[in-house]
């Protein structure tokens, strides 16, 4: 069964028990069924539900950092008088191999402010990224940035 439907049902047996049908409550039951389900995956030795979802949680922080972090970049580049501007294309080798997930980091690497996914070479294997400033990094910072950042993320979530 899936873990989150096991959390689900879990927390609809803590409301039940408790008597209490409130956020809180409710919220209170899905940690706990987290719990649970955290402590379960240790004793029998099978990763799953607990593991994905800090994943997941993960890379949602991860994604809205880099959003806040460039929307402040992209501003200060535009308001600043006499800025130096690096604009870069930057092959980037992909780990990703399937739709999915090649689809999802190309989406996360467009969403973020200042950077464009452009381009899948014909073998699938390399992603061109558009940036309109690297600033005083080099090329490989930057694909290494987006390899250890977005894609190892994605892939820990995907697979």
């Amino acid at each position: 069964m899936n873990g989150l439907l096991v959390n689900l049902v879990l927390t609809l047996a803590w409301v039940m028990v408790t008597g209490v049908f409130t956020f809180l409550n409710i919220v209170i039951g899905l940690l706990l069924g987290y719990g649970v389900l955290a402590i379960t995956q240790q004793v029998t030795g099978r990763p799953g539900y607990a593991r994905k979802l800090m994943q997941t949680v993960s890379l949602i922080a991860f994604f809205i950092y880099e959003l806040t972090v460039a929307n402040i970049r992209l501003s200060l580049d535009v308001i600043r008088p006499n800025a130096r501007i690096r604009p870069a294309i930057v092959a980037v080798p992909l780990s990703a191999r399937t739709d999915l997930e090649i689809t999802a980091l190309a989406n996360l690497i467009t969403l973020t402010p200042g950077s464009t996914s452009i381009e899948l070479s014909d073998d699938r294997r390399t992603l061109y990224v558009h940036l309109v400033n690297i600033g005083d990094a080099s090329l490989e910072d930057v694909r290494n940035e987006i390899k250890r950042g977005f894609e190892r993320r994605l892939l820990d979530v995907m697979r």
